[in-house]
């Protein structure tokens, strides 16, 4: 019997396996299913959508990243960059299709909901002042589209290290503190 991550994962690869002859905006849900050999009820038990689906299998690549490295560390991103660079051609094409529901529009949530949390946990509040917040966002935009897609040459360690040189003072401060590098004082929740 197959468990979830396994039926997730031949999903994934199976899609990986198409994208490699077709853009995603070809790809049916009925076609997937039907080179897995099962029904698309099982499909959508699982996934919203193929874009959902996209989106589970980037979060699975940088959260198996984690695996040995600290929180919020520059070496957790840069290993999580490796793994994304390593599945490059798929993620280019991935981030071709900009419909509603694109894998774009995911990871800018991604990003936009690891800067919140990394700063929330740090300031030690629910909700962040307009300042904090406005600077989670703004820096949730990144580079690692353009990144994937050539517009920036850099090793994956290089990214990382470029992003967390970039961050505002509070959001760098925010992850350091929580990935161990350094024991940083309460910084106030207003304008630097």
């Amino acid at each position: 019997m197959r468990t979830n991550r396994d039926t997730k994962g031949m999903f994934a690869d199976e899609l990986e396996t198409m994208m490699a002859r077709m853009p995603l905006s070809k790809v049916r849900v009925r076609d997937l299913c039907a080179r897995c050999g099962v029904e698309r009820r099982v499909f959508y038990y699982h996934f919203k959508d193929k874009y959902d689906l996209v989106a589970w299998m980037f979060e699975r690549d940088h959260s198996s990243a984690a695996d040995g490295h600290t929180p919020f560390s520059e070496a957790l991103y840069a290993e999580a960059h490796r793994r994304l660079w390593a599945r490059r051609d798929f993620y280019q094409r991935a981030f071709e299709e900009d419909s509603q529901n694109s894998i774009y529009r995911y990871l800018l949530q991604f990003s936009i909901e690891a800067n919140e949390s990394a700063l929330k946990r740090y300031l030690g509040v629910p909700k962040l002042a307009r300042e904090r917040a406005f600077e989670a966002r703004h820096f949730a935009h990144g580079c690692v589209v353009d990144w994937l897609q050539g517009s920036i040459e850099a090793t994956p360690e290089q990214l990382a290290s470029d992003m967390f040189a970039c961050m505002p003072k509070a959001l760098r401060q925010a992850y350091a503190e929580q990935s161990g590098e350094t024991n940083v004082s309460s910084l106030p929740q207003t304008s630097e």
